[in-house]
This record gives C-alpha cells, structure tokens and sequence, in this order.
C-alpha cells in the first residue's frame, strides 16, 4: 500500500494525543441539537462562582480553538501561558481530509475511478476498517466525496481507539497550494473512544469544519454544529448549537475568536449561554489582550468577561438578573 499505512498510523496517533488533551466546559449556535446530546440546566451566576464560570467558558473556548494554534481543535489547555507545542485536532482532521485517497490500496494513484475504496489496516492489535467514496472519479478528495472509519480495539503505540468517524458534505474550491482556496466537511463520531496510559476520552455528536485562506497568509476557520459532548478523565464537556469563528495571520500571529453557543460542563455544575460581545484578539500562543464574552446563567444571571490585557480580566457580575452589574471583580488569566 505504498506510504499510506505510515500515514495513516501517524495521524491517528497526532488525532488521539490531541483528544487526551480535550478536558473542560462546553458550547452552542447552530440550531436543533444532536439526539441523545443537550446542555444541563442552567446554573446561577454569582459573585462567588463569577471566576469559574468565566474560567469554563474561556477554557471551552481556548481548548476547542487549539488556544492559538490557527485551525480550530482539541487541545491541551495552558492559560496563561505560551502553548506552542499544542496538537490541533481539528486541524489534524482537516490534513487527514484532505489525504484521504492516500489512506486506501495504492495510494490517490491507485484509487479505481467511480469506485468505493475498503480501508482494512492491520493495526498492532485489533482493526480499523471504512471505505472511501470518490465520487467524481478524480482519485483526489473533492466535492461530494465521503469517507468512514471504524475502530475495533485499534492499537498504534499504545493508544487503542474504538467506535466510528465519518466525513461527509464535502465541498471544496481552489487549490490550497495556490490560493484563494476553500474546504468544508462534516463530521460524525459515535462513541469514538481514545484510550492511553490508562485515560480514555469519548467522542460522540456532529460538527461541521470549515478552513479558507484568500492568500496563504490570512486564515479563517469555523467549527459549528448541533451538538457535541466529550468526556475524558471524568470531565464531560457538551456543547449544544454552537458556532465557533477564527481568524489568523500565519505570518504575524494575529489571532481572533469567536463563541457563540451553549457550554454545559460538569465541573461547572451546568450551563450558561455564551455570546461574544467583541471578539477575542491577540498575538501568538499567549492569551487575548482584548475582547469581550457575556455567560448567562439561570433566571437571566450573567457575568461579562472583558479582557484588560493579555495578562488581567475584569468580570462584572449581575446576580440579580436585572440586567446592571452588582460587583466587579479584577483576575489574571492564570485564576480562570
């Protein structure tokens, strides 16, 4: 098979060190939700619990946008600090994608036109086994392919993967390599399940991916669905309509996200509603210097996070939920 199963093993090692990272809050926005996926009941905001609701939701943001890795992900978060070994999960899925034909027998050169390609890879212990469907016969990924893989105890260097991943709605424009390009996919896990050194994290719901770049330099991503739930080291995180927009400038490091959704968390004790008042904005792998997110919590209860710099916050709390701040506070990153 050419170097597709080099290929092949490395990404599902970079996709399943990516998702041990994935611990924290949750989101929402894109309309309806997955079934058998919904956020928790709403906890009321506080003075007390201000920070860490602040806290979730920055965490929710920051580990699903890779902090300030580019494409959108599943990673480690570090806040306050310089993250710039982080594993982008999202951003793996979206390389994979596109060297989807060189996961199958041959290599893109030998993928049969107007034919479903069996994927059947003898993984150390166990099997992963999905078929890949070329459907314009052009043996590259391309508008209205999709592509499905199954894991059954799966083991690559002493990660073991189980359940299935599925790519569909594909559509693409443009050539990445001479740009202006565009790629877009769905994705669907069920009880896709990473297990290493004795942690397992689960993935199940949908999502839709989105990457552009006009010139090479400039980048937005998205990632938007109805719903979405992690659990890894005893820590859920759902999210539930959301839609999470960012930009990047891969010759300056200029950042910018967005999150509007719903974040349930079990370490929250529920959920807020999240919306992004001005986006998030920074520089690098270091935390925003500007910007502004409202949570909004049971019987109208919120708290606004508004970025000072990249180093302090300001938080103005309403605990009464008539719409006027009842106590401000002042916190590092490094706190939430």
């Amino acid at each position: 098979m050419s170097n597709s199963n080099g290929v092949f093993k490395t990404s599902l090692l970079l996709l399943a060190t990516g998702l041990l990272g994935a611990c924290g809050g949750g989101g929402g926005g894109g309309g309806g939700s997955t079934v058998g996926i919904a956020a928790s009941d709403p906890v009321t905001v506080t003075a007390a619990n201000a920070t860490n609701v602040a806290g979730s939701t920055f965490a929710a943001t920051d580990g699903l946008t890779g902090g300030t890795e580019g494409a959108l992900g599943f990673v480690p978060a570090a806040l306050g600090q310089a993250q710039s070994v982080q594993i982008n999960v999202i951003e793996t899925l979206i390389e994979q994608v596109k060297k989807a034909p060189d996961l199958f027998p041959g290599g893109s050169s030998g993928v049969t036109p107007a034919a479903v390609q069996p994927i059947n890879e003898n993984c150390e212990s166990g099997t992963i086994s999905g078929s890949f469907n070329d459907a314009d016969n052009d043996l590259t990924l391309s508008t209205g392919d999709t592509l499905s893989m199954t894991a059954n105890m799966c083991t690559f260097g002493g990660v073991t993967m189980n359940g299935s991943i599925s790519l569909s709605n594909v559509i693409t424009s443009g050539d990445e390599f001479a740009p202006p390009y565009s790629l877009q996919f769905t994705i669907q896990a069920t009880d896709f399940s990473v297990s290493v050194g004795g942690e397992t994290v689960v993935m199940r719901g949908d999502g839709t991916i989105a990457e552009s770049s006009s010139d090479g330099i400039n980048f937005t991503s998205s990632f938007s669905g109805n719903g979405i739930e992690i659990t890894a080291a005893g820590e859920s995180l759902t999210l539930t309509d959301y839609d999470i927009q960012e930009t990047e400038n891969q010759a300056t490091g200029a950042y910018s996200i967005s999150i509007n959704a719903t974040i349930s968390s079990s370490g929250l004790g529920g959920s807020v509603t999240v919306t992004t008042d001005v986006a998030l904005t920074g520089i690098g792998a270091f935390d925003p210097d500007s910007g502004q997110i409202t949570c909004v919590g049971a019987g109208n209860t919120s708290v606004t996070l508004l970025v000072l710099d990249s180093i302090d916050v300001q938080l103005e709390v309403d605990q009464n939920g008539d719409g006027i701040t009842d106590q401000t506070l002042f916190a590092a990153w490094t706190e939430l």
